[in-house]
Protein backbone atom coordinates (compact mmCIF):
# COMPACT_ATOMS: atom_id res chain seq x y z
CA UNK A 1 0.00 0.00 0.00
CA UNK A 2 1.49 3.69 -1.05
CA UNK A 3 1.87 6.74 1.80
CA UNK A 4 -0.86 9.00 1.09
CA UNK A 5 0.38 12.62 2.28
CA UNK A 6 -2.17 16.02 3.50
CA UNK A 7 -0.40 18.64 1.61
CA UNK A 8 -1.90 21.24 2.31
CA UNK A 9 -5.34 22.38 3.88
CA UNK A 10 -7.41 26.03 3.79
CA UNK A 11 -11.08 26.88 4.89
CA UNK A 12 -13.65 29.48 4.55
CA UNK A 13 -14.58 31.74 7.97
CA UNK A 14 -17.20 29.76 10.01
CA UNK A 15 -20.22 32.17 10.27
CA UNK A 16 -23.41 31.84 12.70
CA UNK A 17 -26.13 30.22 10.66
CA UNK A 18 -29.55 31.17 11.45
CA UNK A 19 -32.20 30.20 8.78
CA UNK A 20 -34.77 32.73 10.60
CA UNK A 21 -32.40 35.30 10.49
CA UNK A 22 -30.25 35.06 7.64
CA UNK A 23 -28.76 38.48 8.16
CA UNK A 24 -26.53 37.73 11.04
CA UNK A 25 -24.67 35.05 8.34
CA UNK A 26 -22.32 36.44 6.24
CA UNK A 27 -22.74 32.97 3.58
CA UNK A 28 -26.51 33.42 3.85
CA UNK A 29 -26.55 34.44 -0.39
CA UNK A 30 -24.04 31.69 -1.08
CA UNK A 31 -24.66 28.38 -1.85
CA UNK A 32 -22.31 25.75 -0.40
CA UNK A 33 -21.11 24.40 -3.50
CA UNK A 34 -20.19 27.82 -4.35
CA UNK A 35 -18.38 28.63 -1.54
CA UNK A 36 -16.59 25.38 -1.87
CA UNK A 37 -15.26 25.97 -5.42
CA UNK A 38 -13.66 29.16 -4.09
CA UNK A 39 -11.70 27.20 -1.08
CA UNK A 40 -10.62 25.24 -3.79
CA UNK A 41 -9.45 27.79 -6.17
CA UNK A 42 -7.74 29.07 -3.23
CA UNK A 43 -6.02 25.62 -2.26
CA UNK A 44 -4.96 25.24 -6.00
CA UNK A 45 -3.06 28.58 -6.07
CA UNK A 46 -1.83 28.69 -2.89
CA UNK A 47 0.52 25.36 -4.17
CA UNK A 48 0.23 26.67 -7.71
CA UNK A 49 -1.04 23.54 -8.71
CA UNK A 50 -2.20 22.65 -12.36
CA UNK A 51 -5.69 22.19 -12.12
CA UNK A 52 -5.01 19.45 -14.89
CA UNK A 53 -3.02 17.21 -12.35
CA UNK A 54 -5.62 16.51 -9.72
CA UNK A 55 -7.60 13.23 -10.28
CA UNK A 56 -10.40 12.94 -8.31
CA UNK A 57 -12.22 15.13 -5.98
CA UNK A 58 -14.80 13.54 -3.00
CA UNK A 59 -16.73 15.84 -1.00
CA UNK A 60 -18.51 15.91 2.31
CA UNK A 61 -21.85 17.21 2.66
CA UNK A 62 -24.14 16.07 6.31
CA UNK A 63 -27.43 16.99 4.50
CA UNK A 64 -27.06 16.94 0.67
CA UNK A 65 -30.51 17.84 0.07
CA UNK A 66 -32.26 21.02 -1.79
CA UNK A 67 -29.06 22.83 -3.56
CA UNK A 68 -27.06 20.86 -1.81
CA UNK A 69 -27.53 17.81 -3.92
CA UNK A 70 -24.53 18.42 -5.85
CA UNK A 71 -25.30 15.96 -9.11
CA UNK A 72 -22.38 13.80 -7.11
CA UNK A 73 -19.88 16.56 -6.83
CA UNK A 74 -19.89 17.92 -9.91
CA UNK A 75 -21.21 21.20 -9.41
CA UNK A 76 -18.45 22.50 -6.97
CA UNK A 77 -15.89 21.98 -9.84
CA UNK A 78 -17.83 23.26 -12.51
CA UNK A 79 -18.32 26.00 -10.05
CA UNK A 80 -14.73 26.18 -9.36
CA UNK A 81 -12.91 29.26 -11.87
CA UNK A 82 -9.76 26.41 -12.40
CA UNK A 83 -11.02 22.66 -12.04
CA UNK A 84 -13.86 24.05 -14.21
CA UNK A 85 -12.40 24.68 -17.24
CA UNK A 86 -9.17 22.90 -17.29
CA UNK A 87 -9.85 19.84 -14.96
CA UNK A 88 -12.84 18.20 -16.28
CA UNK A 89 -11.28 14.74 -16.28
CA UNK A 90 -11.04 15.01 -12.76
CA UNK A 91 -13.48 12.57 -10.98
CA UNK A 92 -16.10 13.55 -8.45
CA UNK A 93 -18.33 11.80 -5.85
CA UNK A 94 -20.83 13.54 -2.48
CA UNK A 95 -20.58 11.25 0.43
CA UNK A 96 -22.67 11.83 3.71
CA UNK A 97 -21.79 9.80 6.78
CA UNK A 98 -23.47 12.88 8.89
CA UNK A 99 -21.30 15.04 11.00
CA UNK A 100 -18.35 12.78 9.67
CA UNK A 101 -19.29 13.62 6.01
CA UNK A 102 -15.44 15.61 5.45
CA UNK A 103 -13.64 13.02 7.23
CA UNK A 104 -14.98 10.23 4.43
CA UNK A 105 -14.21 12.58 1.86
CA UNK A 106 -10.56 12.69 3.25
CA UNK A 107 -10.95 8.95 3.48
CA UNK A 108 -11.76 8.34 0.15
CA UNK A 109 -9.14 10.73 -1.45
CA UNK A 110 -6.49 8.77 0.85
CA UNK A 111 -7.28 5.09 -0.30
CA UNK A 112 -7.16 5.99 -4.09
CA UNK A 113 -4.13 7.57 -3.46
CA UNK A 114 -3.20 4.02 -0.84
CA UNK A 115 -4.41 1.80 -3.55
CA UNK A 116 -1.99 3.04 -6.25
CA UNK A 117 -5.08 4.54 -8.12
CA UNK A 118 -4.61 8.33 -8.46
CA UNK A 119 -1.50 10.38 -6.74
CA UNK A 120 -3.49 13.48 -6.28
CA UNK A 121 -6.46 13.97 -4.92
CA UNK A 122 -8.85 17.24 -3.23
CA UNK A 123 -11.13 16.21 -0.15
CA UNK A 124 -13.26 18.85 0.13
CA UNK A 125 -16.28 19.82 2.93
CA UNK A 126 -19.40 21.93 2.81
CA UNK A 127 -22.62 22.94 4.55
CA UNK A 128 -25.00 25.97 4.79
CA UNK A 129 -26.98 25.42 8.13
CA UNK A 130 -28.85 28.79 6.83
CA UNK A 131 -29.97 27.86 3.44
CA UNK A 132 -30.58 24.09 4.40
CA UNK A 133 -31.23 23.60 7.87
CA UNK A 134 -30.48 20.82 10.53
CA UNK A 135 -32.83 17.71 10.08
CA UNK A 136 -35.59 19.07 12.48
CA UNK A 137 -36.92 21.11 9.59
CA UNK A 138 -36.13 18.91 6.72
CA UNK A 139 -38.04 16.49 8.40
CA UNK A 140 -41.11 18.93 9.10
CA UNK A 141 -41.00 19.85 5.31
CA UNK A 142 -41.19 16.19 4.08
CA UNK A 143 -37.86 16.93 2.87
CA UNK A 144 -36.58 14.10 5.54
CA UNK A 145 -38.27 10.97 6.20
CA UNK A 146 -37.71 8.03 8.16
CA UNK A 147 -39.58 4.72 7.70
CA UNK A 148 -42.34 3.81 9.98
CA UNK A 149 -41.15 -0.01 10.56
CA UNK A 150 -37.99 1.46 12.74
CA UNK A 151 -40.85 2.91 15.41
CA UNK A 152 -42.11 -0.54 16.16
CA UNK A 153 -37.68 -1.61 16.73
CA UNK A 154 -37.89 -2.60 20.33
CA UNK A 155 -34.55 -2.31 20.23
CA UNK A 156 -34.56 1.42 19.27
CA UNK A 157 -35.73 4.49 20.57
CA UNK A 158 -35.86 6.00 16.94
CA UNK A 159 -36.86 9.83 18.78
CA UNK A 160 -34.02 9.74 20.68
CA UNK A 161 -31.65 8.22 17.87
CA UNK A 162 -32.81 11.15 15.56
CA UNK A 163 -32.25 14.09 18.03
CA UNK A 164 -28.64 14.53 18.37
CA UNK A 165 -29.18 16.68 21.70
CA UNK A 166 -30.99 14.03 23.62
CA UNK A 167 -28.13 11.21 22.44
CA UNK A 168 -25.82 14.51 24.24
CA UNK A 169 -27.70 13.90 26.97
CA UNK A 170 -28.18 9.90 27.00
CA UNK A 171 -24.24 10.04 26.73
CA UNK A 172 -23.66 13.21 29.78
CA UNK A 173 -26.09 10.79 32.08
CA UNK A 174 -24.80 7.36 31.50
CA UNK A 175 -21.25 7.93 31.97
CA UNK A 176 -21.73 10.80 34.92
CA UNK A 177 -20.72 13.86 32.75
CA UNK A 178 -22.16 16.79 34.81
CA UNK A 179 -23.54 20.14 33.87
CA UNK A 180 -20.86 22.23 35.21
CA UNK A 181 -18.17 19.79 33.43
CA UNK A 182 -19.88 21.21 30.31
CA UNK A 183 -19.82 23.75 30.56
CA UNK A 184 -16.10 24.32 31.74
CA UNK A 185 -15.27 22.55 28.66
CA UNK A 186 -17.28 25.27 26.59
CA UNK A 187 -15.98 28.54 28.09
CA UNK A 188 -12.17 26.96 27.67
CA UNK A 189 -12.94 25.99 24.18
CA UNK A 190 -13.72 29.31 23.56
CA UNK A 191 -10.91 30.59 25.86
CA UNK A 192 -8.86 28.37 23.56
CA UNK A 193 -10.21 29.62 19.92
CA UNK A 194 -9.50 33.46 21.44
CA UNK A 195 -6.04 32.66 22.29
CA UNK A 196 -5.57 31.27 18.93
CA UNK A 197 -7.04 33.75 17.01
CA UNK A 198 -4.97 36.62 18.89
CA UNK A 199 -2.00 35.10 18.18
CA UNK A 200 -3.06 35.18 14.64
CA UNK A 201 -2.84 30.39 14.24
CA UNK A 202 -5.73 30.64 11.90
CA UNK A 203 -4.22 32.54 9.35
CA UNK A 204 -2.30 29.78 7.54
CA UNK A 205 -5.93 28.11 7.11
CA UNK A 206 -8.70 30.37 7.13
CA UNK A 207 -9.27 32.20 3.94
CA UNK A 208 -10.93 36.20 3.34
CA UNK A 209 -13.43 35.71 1.01
CA UNK A 210 -15.63 37.63 -1.17
CA UNK A 211 -19.39 37.13 -0.40
CA UNK A 212 -22.69 38.01 -3.37
CA UNK A 213 -22.56 41.35 -1.87
CA UNK A 214 -18.92 42.20 -1.89
CA UNK A 215 -18.77 41.90 1.76
CA UNK A 216 -15.01 39.87 2.75
CA UNK A 217 -15.71 37.17 5.38
CA UNK A 218 -12.56 36.47 6.90
CA UNK A 219 -13.74 36.17 11.03
CA UNK A 220 -14.94 33.12 12.23
CA UNK A 221 -17.87 34.76 13.86
CA UNK A 222 -18.61 32.05 16.88
CA UNK A 223 -15.93 32.65 19.12
CA UNK A 224 -17.32 34.32 21.99
CA UNK A 225 -14.14 35.34 24.30
CA UNK A 226 -16.16 37.53 26.73
CA UNK A 227 -18.34 34.28 27.81
CA UNK A 228 -17.74 33.08 31.59
CA UNK A 229 -19.30 30.18 33.79
CA UNK A 230 -22.05 32.37 35.18
CA UNK A 231 -23.31 33.40 31.72
CA UNK A 232 -22.82 29.36 30.47
CA UNK A 233 -24.44 28.07 33.82
CA UNK A 234 -27.71 30.79 33.15
CA UNK A 235 -28.73 28.76 30.03
CA UNK A 236 -31.64 26.60 30.48
CA UNK A 237 -31.80 23.09 29.17
CA UNK A 238 -32.57 22.87 25.98
CA UNK A 239 -33.15 19.50 24.73
CA UNK A 240 -34.47 18.14 28.02
CA UNK A 241 -36.28 19.54 30.72
CA UNK A 242 -34.38 18.47 33.71
CA UNK A 243 -31.27 18.21 31.23
CA UNK A 244 -27.52 19.50 31.00
CA UNK A 245 -27.32 20.18 27.22
CA UNK A 246 -27.50 23.79 26.57
CA UNK A 247 -26.96 25.88 23.70
CA UNK A 248 -23.77 26.89 25.39
CA UNK A 249 -22.13 23.37 25.84
CA UNK A 250 -23.18 22.56 22.09
CA UNK A 251 -21.73 23.53 18.96
CA UNK A 252 -23.43 26.53 17.33
CA UNK A 253 -25.60 26.19 13.45
CA UNK A 254 -22.37 27.08 11.22
CA UNK A 255 -21.71 27.67 7.61
CA UNK A 256 -18.61 27.06 6.21
CA UNK A 257 -16.72 24.73 4.04
CA UNK A 258 -13.01 23.56 3.54
CA UNK A 259 -10.56 21.55 1.51
CA UNK A 260 -7.71 19.38 1.53
CA UNK A 261 -4.54 18.51 -1.01
CA UNK A 262 -3.95 14.38 -0.93
CA UNK A 263 -0.50 13.13 -2.49
CA UNK A 264 1.27 10.17 -3.15
CA UNK A 265 4.74 10.11 -2.43
CA UNK A 266 5.88 10.45 -5.81
CA UNK A 267 3.48 13.28 -6.77
CA UNK A 268 5.21 15.02 -3.43
CA UNK A 269 8.09 15.25 -5.40
CA UNK A 270 7.16 15.50 -9.12
CA UNK A 271 5.46 18.70 -7.92
CA UNK A 272 8.51 19.76 -5.17
CA UNK A 273 5.23 19.94 -2.36
CA UNK A 274 6.11 19.83 1.16
CA UNK A 275 3.71 18.23 2.85
CA UNK A 276 2.32 18.35 6.46
CA UNK A 277 1.70 14.98 7.42
CA UNK A 278 1.26 11.45 5.94
CA UNK A 279 -1.37 9.59 7.21
CA UNK A 280 -1.14 6.80 8.89
CA UNK A 281 -5.14 5.31 9.54
CA UNK A 282 -8.47 5.25 9.26
CA UNK A 283 -11.11 3.92 11.21
CA UNK A 284 -14.79 4.28 10.89
CA UNK A 285 -17.08 1.95 13.97
CA UNK A 286 -20.90 1.71 15.13
CA UNK A 287 -22.12 2.69 18.30
CA UNK A 288 -25.53 2.64 20.03
CA UNK A 289 -27.50 5.24 18.22
CA UNK A 290 -28.89 6.87 21.23
CA UNK A 291 -25.46 7.61 22.90
CA UNK A 292 -24.14 8.27 19.29
CA UNK A 293 -21.63 10.40 20.71
CA UNK A 294 -19.73 7.94 22.31
CA UNK A 295 -18.40 7.24 18.49
CA UNK A 296 -15.64 9.54 18.76
CA UNK A 297 -13.72 7.73 21.40
CA UNK A 298 -14.39 4.46 19.79
CA UNK A 299 -13.16 5.14 16.82
CA UNK A 300 -10.13 6.66 18.10
CA UNK A 301 -9.40 3.33 20.03
CA UNK A 302 -9.73 1.85 16.74
CA UNK A 303 -7.63 4.30 14.60
CA UNK A 304 -5.23 3.84 17.18
CA UNK A 305 -4.92 0.24 17.43
CA UNK A 306 -4.68 0.32 13.16
CA UNK A 307 -1.66 2.52 13.32
CA UNK A 308 -0.03 0.34 16.53
CA UNK A 309 0.04 3.24 18.80
CA UNK A 310 -1.67 3.81 21.95
CA UNK A 311 -3.11 6.99 23.42
CA UNK A 312 0.08 8.11 25.39
CA UNK A 313 1.79 8.63 21.90
CA UNK A 314 -0.18 11.01 20.39
CA UNK A 315 0.47 14.47 20.97
CA UNK A 316 -2.22 16.46 19.68
CA UNK A 317 -6.25 15.28 19.68
CA UNK A 318 -8.45 17.32 17.70
CA UNK A 319 -11.85 15.92 18.70
CA UNK A 320 -15.24 17.18 17.64
CA UNK A 321 -17.08 19.63 20.04
CA UNK A 322 -20.38 18.83 18.71
CA UNK A 323 -21.08 18.25 21.93
CA UNK A 324 -19.14 19.74 25.32
CA UNK A 325 -19.86 16.21 26.52
CA UNK A 326 -18.55 14.14 23.26
CA UNK A 327 -14.74 15.29 23.99
CA UNK A 328 -15.26 14.80 27.86
CA UNK A 329 -16.42 11.33 27.41
CA UNK A 330 -13.47 10.36 24.85
CA UNK A 331 -10.47 12.47 27.41
CA UNK A 332 -12.40 10.28 30.21
CA UNK A 333 -12.66 7.12 28.12
CA UNK A 334 -9.06 7.02 26.52
CA UNK A 335 -7.32 8.58 29.76
CA UNK A 336 -5.85 11.87 28.01
CA UNK A 337 -4.65 15.11 28.69
CA UNK A 338 -7.44 17.82 27.96
CA UNK A 339 -3.56 19.97 27.40
CA UNK A 340 -3.51 18.20 24.28
CA UNK A 341 -7.21 18.35 23.02
CA UNK A 342 -8.12 21.02 20.54
CA UNK A 343 -5.79 23.75 21.90
CA UNK A 344 -6.69 26.47 19.32
CA UNK A 345 -10.37 25.56 20.24
CA UNK A 346 -13.24 23.37 18.67
CA UNK A 347 -16.42 23.65 17.66
CA UNK A 348 -18.48 24.61 20.64
CA UNK A 349 -16.60 27.89 19.53
CA UNK A 350 -15.83 28.06 16.71
CA UNK A 351 -18.59 26.16 14.80
CA UNK A 352 -19.87 22.45 12.93
CA UNK A 353 -20.65 23.42 9.52
CA UNK A 354 -21.05 19.61 9.49
CA UNK A 355 -20.13 18.65 6.14
CA UNK A 356 -16.75 20.64 6.70
CA UNK A 357 -15.60 19.67 10.58
CA UNK A 358 -13.89 16.91 9.40
CA UNK A 359 -11.66 18.42 6.91
CA UNK A 360 -11.23 20.92 9.51
CA UNK A 361 -10.56 18.79 12.09
CA UNK A 362 -7.85 16.88 10.21
CA UNK A 363 -6.00 20.29 8.59
CA UNK A 364 -6.28 22.29 11.80
CA UNK A 365 -4.53 19.12 13.37
CA UNK A 366 -1.65 18.48 11.01
CA UNK A 367 -0.87 22.41 11.43
CA UNK A 368 -0.43 21.93 15.18
CA UNK A 369 2.04 18.98 14.82
CA UNK A 370 3.75 20.99 12.68
CA UNK A 371 3.83 24.24 15.12
CA UNK A 372 4.43 21.97 18.16
CA UNK A 373 6.93 19.74 16.61
CA UNK A 374 4.62 16.73 17.34
CA UNK A 375 5.07 13.49 16.08
CA UNK A 376 1.32 11.85 15.96
CA UNK A 377 -2.10 12.99 15.92
CA UNK A 378 -5.73 11.91 15.96
CA UNK A 379 -9.02 13.57 14.55
CA UNK A 380 -12.65 11.67 15.52
CA UNK A 381 -15.60 12.88 15.48
CA UNK A 382 -19.07 11.20 16.34
CA UNK A 383 -21.64 10.44 13.49
CA UNK A 384 -25.34 10.92 13.88
CA UNK A 385 -27.24 7.64 13.84
CA UNK A 386 -24.43 5.78 16.17
CA UNK A 387 -21.28 6.07 14.52
CA UNK A 388 -17.69 7.22 14.68
CA UNK A 389 -14.48 8.24 12.51
CA UNK A 390 -11.11 8.66 13.27
CA UNK A 391 -7.61 9.40 11.28
CA UNK A 392 -4.05 9.22 12.86
CA UNK A 393 -1.43 11.65 11.28
CA UNK A 394 2.25 11.37 11.65
CA UNK A 395 3.65 14.72 11.04
CA UNK A 396 6.02 15.07 7.60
Amino acid sequence: MKDAYLVDYCRSAFTRAHPRKPEVDGWADTRSDSLLAQVIDALLARGDLDPQAVEDLSIGCALPVKEQWSFGGRYPLWLSSRLGPQGRGCATRQIDQQCGSGLAALRSAAREIQAGAVSVAIAGGMENMTRVPMGPALFKEGVLTSPDLLRDAAWLDIDVALNMGITAERLARATGIERDAMDAFALESHRRAARAEADNRYAGERLALTNPAGEVVERDANIRPDTSMERLSGLGPVFVEDGGVTAGNSSPLTSGAAAALVMSEAAVERHGATPLARIVAFADVGVAPECMGAGAAAAASQALARAGLDASRIDAWEINEAFAAVPLHAIRTLGLDPARVNVWGGALALGHPLGATGVRLTGTLARILAERGGRYGCATACIGGGQGIAVVLERA
